[in-house]
């Protein structure tokens, strides 16, 4: 199947030592929230990992820029971050250095060196990943296909399980319990798949030009030019449901990246100059206008689902009530962006986010629950993507 290209070490430098920073304790001993960022350069094949006050702990070469403002994707857990080379037709799996043993009541936080665990090619033009529960799932434009990772086997098998959809498409997945969904943009429609591989069924609805996914406990959510596809497990079986555009929606205005949380019973997406919420019970797409376009795919909860956030076009971040559905805070953040250049991308930890600022060559540490920009990091190049690596412990 996928051969192993690189594995440890890629031109790594620095250190492991202790962490600092918002959440972090910092102090070498205690209890907390340990952070690494990672961020891909968008016109250089480069990926730098920085501790939490932007000092590079380890750069490493990679096979393609991050041409994807999605090209990073942080893995349950918080020890690893996906790159997806789509250019290159490569995986490349990126250990933060946070080890971590279980003490039972507690786990205990070793701070190591960041290095590339594993680069892979497991399919034409990766862009696409999906996580939730055990699997993760890499869609591969290039031929359909699905490569599945046992998130339980993580750094002891990097063998994937591939799954055929038989076409070459632009697709979204999302694994919805024991269930693989696969949605095409070209064809506009969903298949359900058990995770061994085999095909279930075709869902009967279109979804014209489908882009974008989510779950929510029982149902995904799939983006579509026309509304939402919702898809929702019903004992052994999949019902799909369609929810129209609202109507006098804007011309153009329609769902294209997908967000959810489990704190909220509810769906949000991005909808012309705005967002859209969309409550699976109630079927109804209700929009909500922002001051300026959001940029996809910059916007979603944070890990608390305490509130949601979006950066906008004019380069404002903005945090909102995702209950009252209005904004509650605004602040001047990064550059405005223009169409055709590096998109400003975001990643949301507990209490902290960081956005790029890819005119300025900058990452912007934002104090979520201080409301402010807290430091501009001088990283240099154009940063592209930006995942982070997060993790929950104790340091000795």
């Amino acid at each position: 199947m996928s051969a192993v290209l690189a594995l440890g070490l890629a031109l790594a430098h620095g250190h492991g030592g202790h962490e600092h920073g918002p959440k972090a304790h910092g102090h070498g001993h205690g209890e907390g929230i340990f952070r690494r960022l990672a961020v891909a350069d968008a016109k250089v094949p480069l990926v730098r990992i920085l501790d939490e006050e932007g000092r590079e702990l380890a750069r490493f070469t990679v096979p393609s820029p991050a041409s994807l403002p999605i090209s990073l994707t942080p893995v349950p857990g918080g020890q690893y971050v996906v790159f997806a080379h789509h250019g290159a037709g490569a995986v490349s799996f990126l250990y933060g250095g946070f080890r971590l043993e279980d003490h039972g009541d507690h786990q205990d936080v070793k701070p190591e060196i960041p290095y590339v665990a594993a680069t892979l090619r497991t399919g034409p033009k990766p862009t696409h990943v999906f996580a939730k529960g055990d699997w993760l799932a890499i869609y591969h434009d290039g031929d359909g296909t699905v490569a599945l990772f046992d998130l339980r086997r993580l750094g002891l098998d990097w063998t994937p399980r591939l799954v055929a959809t038989g076409r070459a498409d632009h697709g979204a997945v999302a694994i919805l319990g024991e269930a693989l969904l696969v949605g095409g943009m070209e064809s506009g429609r969903v298949e359900v798949y058990t995770l061994s591989g085999s095909r279930v069924l075709t869902l009967p609805q279109a979804c014209p030009q489908l882009h974008g996914e989510a779950v929510l406990g029982n149902v995904a959510a799939f983006g579509c030019a026309d509304g939402v596809l919702l898809v929702e497990r019903q004992g052994q079986g999949f019902v799909g449901r369609k929810v129209a555009n609202p109507p006098g929606a804007p011309q153009g205005a329609r769902a294209r990246i997908v967000k959810a949380h489990a704190r909220h019973p509810f769906f949000v997406m991005d909808f012309g100059q705005g967002l859209a919420f969309l409550d699976p019970k109630v079927g109804r797409l209700e929009p909500l206008a922002l001051p300026a376009e959001p940029i996809r795919p910059a916007f979603g909860f944070d890990p608390e689902g305490k509130a949601l956030y979006v950066l906008t076009a004019d380069g404002r971040f903005h945090r909102l009530d995702p209950e009252a559905r209005r904004v509650v805070g605004s602040l001047e953040a990064v550059s405005p962006w223009a169409q055709g250049s590096p998109r400003p991308v975001l990643a949301l930890g507990h209490g902290v986010a960081y956005l790029t600022d890819p005119l300025k060559g900058e990452v912007v540490r934002v104090d979520l629950e201080g409301w402010r920009v807290e430091a501009r990091l001088p990283v240099g190049g154009t940063p592209g993507s930006i995942a982070l690596f997060e993790v929950e412990g104790m340091e000795h």
